[in-house]
């Protein structure tokens, strides 16, 4: 072959990094798999950056396709195990919020029943001083009728210095 007829085609290389972005993973795990699979990079650049081919990122893309439902799977896992501690605080945050509620329930019914007791006896003493009210009442009238009525014995005159005055 001929050097000078021959046509140098740029084909597009990938990065690490580029290539974790491309398949939705981090560029730890891709690296794990490019040693995993023996992947080797098309080209080495400056500080020792490895470039990758399209095949490279065609083999990366089907291992992740294949992998994806279980990762999914992972993912929802995790999503729901998350839920679940979240609904458990949630659960007992309204538990203690219940028992605080049922506590400030039986100090309020203890309470209500000190001031029923308290309306009780204050009913009596009401009742008490009403029925004394009206003895005295009735007491006072029969008084006021004894003064009313005439007597009949004659008023007798006394006799004596000191009834002069």
């Amino acid at each position: 072959m001929n050097t000078k007829n021959q046509v140098k085609t740029k084909t597009k290389t990938y990065t690490t990094s580029e290539l974790a972005s491309l398949c939705g993973v981090t560029v730890g795990s891709i690296s794990v798999l490019i040693k995993k699979q023996n992947l080797k990079p098309v080209k080495t650049g400056q500080n020792n950056a490895k470039y990758y081919d399209a095949g490279v990122l065609k083999q990366l893309r089907l291992h992740y396709a294949k992998s994806k439902p279980k990762r999914d799977k992972t993912n929802n896992t995790q999503d729901l195990r998350t839920q679940l501690a979240v609904a458990q605080s949630e659960n007992q945050l309204l538990r203690d919020q219940l028992e605080s509620a049922k506590s400030t329930i039986e100090i309020l019914r203890n309470e209500l029943k000190i001031k029923n007791s308290q309306i009780d006896k204050l009913q009596d003493l009401t009742n008490q001083a009403q029925q004394l009210d009206l003895a005295t009442h009735t007491q006072h009238q029969e008084l006021l009728e004894q003064k009313s009525q005439p007597t009949d014995e004659p008023t007798k005159h006394k006799h004596g210095i000191f009834n002069w005055f």
